[in-house]
């Protein structure tokens, strides 16, 4: 059965990056590419309480809740990508088992689940931030598939340097561009801070075995007061001779002193005790005694979690951010009212990985929309636009954020509205014609016009120019002709989300 769990590991991490790599413009795969974050039960119940309104795409996260009631905290040992590849790094570091003063944090997880809930209930979504599997995706979409990309296009590029390899080198790597590999170079906004703390989860390992499952992970500790009433579960028989080699190779230290009573809480099924058992005395199955176990939590602290959380809630209500940062914050077509979006939008990353497949536009908010609003999806012209003919967001969203939207309409939603800025635009400052914004604005009727004016150039001369406007009831903020100003640093047009058109839900 252990080998059954690593196989098992491994297929689903495989399935994870299958579903990454198909998360791709022009997003032709009927499967589910946020079938993860779909099937993440913390999600979809917090987005639930922050929006009070119940929506279809959790309902495998229910399903998720009443298997774990049955078969315990199998999620954690057997399919999470998270857990995979720490168990991965762990072996690999050959890091420590049993460790008493550190397994004194396993209330940790329960303060953060608490948190979270807190936060929830007043409409602040903090899942997004700790939960494992936007976490892990955030790192896959802006840290590990970035180094995949510079390490693969290095790699090619030395085999091209060789003459007799050249042309057969470049024809694969042209094979690959679109499926493993990029058409453009992909760049993000805070993939060092999230890759900082991709690491300190990782090298935790130094503590221990899964110090992050064991004591921080708020799935796993919802996961595992469900897994307090599991059906099936360890089994110890009379043969046991209390060798406690189970005990101290236990990833979880689920297993008690006594060695064949195990906390159901933390146990996540993964067979290692069952695989080392001298004299074969442990196994799994099905069992009528179903006595709740205890958890590793009290009144105190509980009352000290809710507290905890209702300050932080308060803290990131209350930040200041400066109003002249909010006019720039451009949400993607279709995202809800922005009191709605921030409580649906779980930071997972999902848009921002399609898109960087097609215009590239959106990238991770940092504080223009406020301390709650960090690593939502921004639109930031200068390294991208919202591709006209591309859906792709919407589609890819697990909570209904941004909601999915038929093309014609997607192509008609307003994000906002371009304007110029006189003092850097070549027409309105240096008397040039320009027509570079007009020439890239998708629309059948151009947003972008030109009247022909004359004007006094820098040099005193009089000259006769094209000068250009934005007619504001064409623009839908799509941001291309920001993206494509020739003009260097700031550029000579600009994005609000003046006129922005939100989905109400």
């Amino acid at each position: 059965m252990r080998t059954a769990r690593r196989i098992t590991q491994i297929v689903f991490l495989l399935i994870y990056i299958v579903l990454f790599f198909l998360a791709t413009y022009p997003l032709t795969s009927s499967l589910p590419v946020d079938f993860f974050l779909r099937l993440d039960p913390l999600l979809g119940l917090s987005s639930t309480l922050a929006e009070r309104s119940f929506f279809i795409k959790i309902v495998p996260s229910l399903v998720l809740l009443v298997l774990t009631v049955v078969l315990g905290r199998f999620f954690c040992g057997w399919v999470c990508p998270l857990g995979t590849t720490i168990d991965g790094f762990d072996n690999t570091v050959k890091a420590k088992y049993v460790n008493e003063k550190a397994s004194r944090y396993k209330w940790i997880k329960f303060t953060i689940l608490m948190a979270v809930f807190v936060g929830a209930l007043v409409s602040v979504q903090l899942a997004g931030f700790v939960d494992p599997i936007p976490l892990f995706t955030r790192t896959v979409v802006t840290v590990l598939y970035p180094l995949f990309v510079l390490i693969t296009d290095g790699f090619l590029g030395l085999l091209m340097a060789i003459p007799f390899l050249e042309e057969a080198v470049f024809g694969l790597h042209e094979s690959l561009r679109g499926v493993l590999l990029p058409i453009n170079i992909m760049v993000f906004r805070g993939s060092v801070l999230i890759a900082i703390i991709f690491l300190a989860i990782l090298l935790l390992a130094f503590i221990h075995r899964r110090f992050w499952c064991r004591n921080l992970c708020p799935l796993g500790a919802l996961l595992g007061l469900l897994s307090r009433f599991r059906w099936y579960r360890r089994r110890v028989s009379d043969s046991c001779t209390e060798c406690g080699l189970c005990r101290k190779k236990c990833r979880m230290e689920a297993i008690l002193p006594d060695f064949k009573t195990a906390d159901n809480v933390e146990c996540i099924s993964c067979m290692d005790c069952q695989a080392l058992c001298p004299v074969d005395a442990i196994d799994f199955g099905f069992t009528k005694n179903r006595a709740s176990a205890k958890v590793d939590y009290n009144r105190r602290r509980l009352m000290a979690a809710g507290a905890a959380g209702l300050f932080s809630v308060g803290l990131i209500k209350t930040g200041f951010s400066r109003p002249e940062d909010k006019t720039r914050v451009i949400r993607p077509p279709g995202a809800m009212e922005e009191p709605e979006f921030l409580d649906r939008c779980i930071r997972c990353g999902e848009c921002i990985r399609v898109c960087s497949t097609s215009g590239a536009g959106l990238q991770y908010a940092i504080l223009e929309s406020g301390w709650e609003g960090i690593w939502t999806p921004v639109l930031i012209p200068k390294t991208g636009y919202c591709e006209y003919n591309c859906n792709m967001c919407g589609r890819v969203c697990p909570t209904g954020a941004i909601r999915p939207l038929p093309l014609q309409e997607r192509q008609e939603m307003k994000m906002g509205t371009a304007h110029f800025d006189k003092t850097r635009c070549i027409p309105w400052y240096y008397g040039e014609n320009c027509m570079v914004c007009e020439e890239h604005c998708p629309l059948p009727d151009k947003a972008i016009k030109f009247r022909e004016s004359d004007v006094v150039t820098i040099d005193g001369e009089e000259t006769t120019v094209l000068l250009p406007y934005v007619d504001e009831s064409l623009c839908i903020g799509c941001g291309i002709c920001v993206n494509r100003c020739p003009v260097e640093g700031d550029r000579g047009i600009f994005l609000t989300n003046a006129d922005e058109e939100r989905w109400k839900g």
